[in-house]
């Protein structure tokens, strides 16, 4: 019986609109999923549309210091779309910072289970836009998690110039 009460719960929780997905009409025009008319017409809806992605470039500033004492910093700049910079490979970082896009400079999740190893006093923090988006990320090699967002980013965060 309970089990019963749980599938009518659900079923009743996967259709209708409100879902923020669009469907695309035989014209090429766009409307929420579960709403989409005839070519040519609308169709009235109150489900919210899905938010355009953020315009924007990238632009970004890395202050490293390679050996944790803050004696040595090292600081460079990245713009993306045009590509230039005075970071080792511009187009390598642009790359990078694609990939991960702005989540890539979130802070860490604090409950993460990260690895206990150490690899290296270096630091860096990352201030700018990414896809228009503004990001102030910090980095560090101090455990597992750390060492893998530094590695993502790898291109922008090399001192070698």
């Amino acid at each position: 019986m309970l089990l019963a009460g749980a599938v009518l719960l659900l079923a009743g929780c996967g259709g209708g609109q409100g879902t923020g997905a669009t469907a695309t009409t035989s014209s090429g025009t766009s409307s929420p999923a579960g709403t989409a008319s005839p070519a040519g017409t609308s169709a009235p809806s109150s489900a919210p549309t899905a938010t355009p992605t953020a315009v924007g470039g990238t632009a970004l500033t890395v202050v490293v210091d390679p050996d944790g004492t803050g004696e040595a910093v090292v600081v460079g700049t990245l713009t993306c779309d045009p590509t230039a910079g005075d970071v080792p490979d511009p187009a390598a970082a642009c790359t990078q910072v694609a990939a991960v896009g702005p989540a890539g400079f979130a802070a860490p999740d604090p409950g993460a289970v990260c690895t206990q190893q150490y690899d290296g006093p270096q630091t860096a923090t990352v201030s700018g836009t990414v896809a228009g988006q503004p990001v102030d990320a910090s980095f560090s090699r101090t455990d597992g998690c750390a060492i893998s967002r530094w590695d993502a980013l790898s291109e922008l965060l090399s001192t070698t110039r």
